[in-house]
Parts: C-alpha cells; structure tokens; sequence
C-alpha cells in the first residue's frame, strides 16, 4: 500500500522547505572534509535531512513505522525528485 495522500503532501513538504532554505543543508557539506564530490556530499546530506523530517513525522502522527509499499512510495517520490535536489544544490553552491 503506497502512501496515503497526507502523507505524501508532508513528504513533498519536507523536499519543498530543504530546497527552499538549501543553506541549512549546504553549511554541512562545505564544512566537512568529503572523499566524494561536494555535490555527491550535499546530496546525501539533503536525503538525510528529508528523511529523518519525514520519519520522524510519519511515526509521531501515525504511531508505526512505514509499511513495505509506503517505503517503495517514499523511493519512488525521492527519485522523481533527485534531478531537482541536485539542480538546486549545484545553483546554490554557484557550480
């Protein structure tokens, strides 16, 4: 079972405000000492922060952890998203 609609309207929140305020996340990247490019160091931070806002979230209001669908739904959604994430730390770091 995919995500219900609440749940996906507060997933696209959570993408909406880490891509609306990309400082919060890219202080992170650009401080630490990455093996791997910025980009690749940023976007994991950004999968991260959205993640945990989302988990975090989803469990308080629902009182249980994601079903198998609703995480298949969670990846799906992240995925449509990866283009933008990046375009949007790559604008912000003026690469």
């Amino acid at each position: 079972m995919p995500l219900d609609v609440i749940e996906e309207k507060n997933l696209n929140d959570a993408i909406k405000y880490a891509l609306d305020y990309p400082s919060m996340v890219l202080t992170h990247a650009k401080s630490s000492s990455p093996s791997g490019s910025l980009i690749d160091v940023a976007y994991g931070l950004y999968i991260g922060y959205i993640s945990g806002v989302f988990f975090d979230g989803f469990l308080q209001r629902n009182k249980r952890f994601l079903n198998d669908g609703e995480v298949s739904h969670y990846n799906q959604i992240i995925n449509e998203q990866s283009q933008t994430i990046k375009m949007t730390i790559k604008a912000s770091l003026h690469l």
